[in-house]
């Protein structure tokens, strides 16, 4: 989907395509949550344990050298730059999975008040 989008739209769509990728991570985590919720299954631990995943990843881009090493030790490959933007996308990614179970819980949560 990002080559697609890349060779669409012109150069200077960075952030349109970033702000993509995090959409299409709440979707894909927003769907199935949603029909989870509307059975009656608690979705709190999933949005706490998303919240978790992403504070670590807010705390490992603070020293890019210290994440760098603990990249290094499960792939052998020490390089800051390139760990950082694998934190942006690990980022984009928590972070758009966590709107979309949030998300997802508030329309449930909606849509069973409306039932009833």
């Amino acid at each position: 989907v990002g080559r697609l989008l890349g060779r669409v739209l012109p150069g200077s769509a960075t952030l349109l395509l970033l702000f993509l990728y995090a959409w299409v991570a709440a979707l894909v985590m927003g769907t199935p949550f949603f029909l989870w919720a509307r059975r009656g299954r608690r979705v709190w631990p999933w949005i706490l344990v998303l919240t978790i995943c992403l504070g670590l990843l807010f705390l490992l881009i603070r020293n890019l050298n210290t994440a760098a090493h603990l990249v290094a030790v499960f792939t052998d490959f020490y390089d800051t730059e390139s760990t950082a933007f694998l934190l942006l996308f690990a980022m984009l990614t928590c972070g758009g999975m966590l709107f979309g179970v949030v998300l997802a819980a508030i329309v449930a949560w909606v849509l069973h008040k409306i039932n009833y």
